[in-house]
């Protein structure tokens, strides 16, 4: 009854926050983008390389690399860019069977107003958050973490694994494919310009911390693999 009566809370949030007219705006900003790429223009936006910018909603700020994610959506349901994150987060996180003490950690997360924002915008912490839940279980999906630098920190659960370097070593390659946009989204950064800086995604950390409280307070005889 409380997980229920959380999750009902939780979308009243959501609706509240932003209206079914904001459903999905990050992800169509994304999709628009790769979208742009994939007929020959440019993945950043002219501005953002050109010259100092103030940061607004619109403005692509992840590394070129990302689009190993964004692309595949170009021909995918878009329902799957909630769904798959979302399935793989709860999968794992049920399954630490955490403390009643955990859970009620989580649930402050997921209450926490700005959590249902990204959610209800389709915002790519989603998928980071999957990854960084899929980390605590494998070492290298949390390596993606990466991809996102402001949650830097989370990236290096499970530094101690093998998987771990070896999904590194993967990421280093497959940036390599985007060599020629490295240079434009150097520009980009340092064009940007936001009150908050570095921390403008500190918000986030709230949604995606939640794998890792399960991981914490998972139950001793639960199916797990330490690596933080």
């Amino acid at each position: 009854m409380l997980s229920a009566g959380l999750f009902v809370a939780t979308w009243a949030q959501f609706l509240a926050n932003g209206g079914v007219t904001n459903v999905g705006v990050d992800y169509q900003l994304y999709d628009d983008a790769t979208a742009r790429w994939l007929g020959g223009g440019p993945f950043y936006l002219p501005h953002q390389v050109s010259g100092p910018y103030v940061i607004t909603h619109g403005d692509v700020l992840y590394p070129p690399p990302i689009l190993i994610l964004l692309v595949p959506f170009a021909v995918l349901p878009a329902v799957l860019w909630w769904l798959v994150p979302m399935a793989v987060t709860g999968f794992i996180v049920v399954g630490y069977r955490p403390h009643p003490w955990a859970w009620l950690a989580m649930s402050i997360c997921l209450l926490f107003p700005i959590t249902g924002v990204k959610i209800l915008h389709g915002n790519p912490a989603l998928w980071f958050g999957a990854a960084i839940a899929a980390g605590t279980r494998l070492a290298w999906p949390s390596v993606l973490v990466l991809l996102k630098p402001t949650l830097l920190p989370f990236a290096f659960i499970g530094v101690r694994r093998r998987e771990w370097w070896l999904g590194l070593a993967g990421l280093a390659v497959v940036s390599l494919a985007f060599l020629p946009m490295w240079l434009d989204y150097v520009s980009v950064l340092l064009n940007g310009r936001s009150e908050l800086g570095l921390l403008y995604s500190l918000n986030e950390v709230p949604m995606v911390v939640i794998p890792v409280i399960a991981w914490i307070g998972r139950r001793r005889d639960a199916d797990s693999t330490p690596t933080v």
